[in-house]
Formats: C-alpha cells, sequence, structure tokens
C-alpha cells in the first residue's frame, strides 16, 4: 500500500492521521448533510469529534494498525467520498430535471405530453450500495453534532 495513493482521493476532506498506541486514527472532516452506511459501523470503529466549521462535521475512522486492516479502512473512506458525491450529483440532476419537466409541461399541449417517454440507452447501474444508506443522516453522523 503506497501511503500517497492512499491519502490522495480522501485530501480535499482530510484533517489529520495519527498513531494511537496500535491504532491509527483517520480524522475527516465531511459536510454536514452527508451520512454513512450503516454497514460501516460493523466494520471499523468510528468517533466523532467537533468541528469549528458549522458547516462540516468531523468523523475519526479508526482500526488496528495492520496493513490489511489500514488497507480496508482506505477502501472505506473513499467508498463513502464516492457515495455522498455521487447522491449530491443525482440530487442536482433531479432538480434540474424537474425544472425541465415544469417547462415542457407548461410549453406543450395535452396531446403531446402524453407520449412523453424516458429511456436510457445503457444499462441500469447498479445501485445496491446506496440501499445501506440511512433516509437521512445516520446515527454516527448525528453523534457528530
Amino acid at each position: 500500500m503506497n501511503f500517497y495513493t492512499s491519502i490522495q482521493p480522501i485530501s480535499e476532506y482530510l484533517s489529520s492521521i495519527r498513531k494511537i498506541q496500535d491504532y491509527i486514527s483517520v480524522d475527516l472532516l465531511f459536510p454536514s448533510k452527508w451520512s454513512l452506511p450503516k454497514s460501516l459501523k460493523d466494520e471499523i470503529e468510528i468517533v466523532p469529534f467537533t468541528s469549528e466549521d458549522v458547516n462540516t462535521k468531523g468523523i475519526s475512522f479508526v482500526c488496528k494498525m495492520e496493513e490489511k486492516l489500514v488497507s480496508n479502512l482506505f477502501d472505506k473512506i473513499t467508498k463513502v467520498i464516492k457515495l455522498n458525491k455521487d447522491r449530491e450529483i443525482k440530487e442536482i440532476l433531479f432538480k434540474q430535471t424537474i425544472e425541465e419537466l415544469k417547462k415542457t409541461f407548461e410549453q406543450n399541449d395535452l396531446e403531446k405530453l402524453q407520449n412523453l417517454y424516458f429511456d436510457f440507452a445503457t444499462e441500469t447501474e447498479d445501485t445496491s450500495n446506496l440501499d445501506e444508506y440511512d433516509s437521512g443522516e445516520s446515527e454516527i453522523i448525528k453523534l457528530a453534532e
């Protein structure tokens, strides 16, 4: 495991990395609207901490200082970031699509609208990872408030 390639994907959110006895703690500052997969708290230790910025929440991801566990820790953190960024982008696209649909409904007659059809040329994306998310913020994120 290369240190740079491990921290580069999370560097935007990285606050600190600490060694505490036989453990490593990766401290991150996430946007306050982000949440964590429910399954994550079963796999690694998560400890909230206070952030000076009201728009962010501090989360420490902790595991035993063993190569496999540390590698898994960074993989899980990267997954959390990706899933939350994807969710933000989807939310933006959803809002844009709603606005476009409003305009379409205002500018077209009923006959044309009844033929409205949505079709995606690509296969549907597997969203099973998103099923792990709470509908809102997870218990862990709430603790960091």
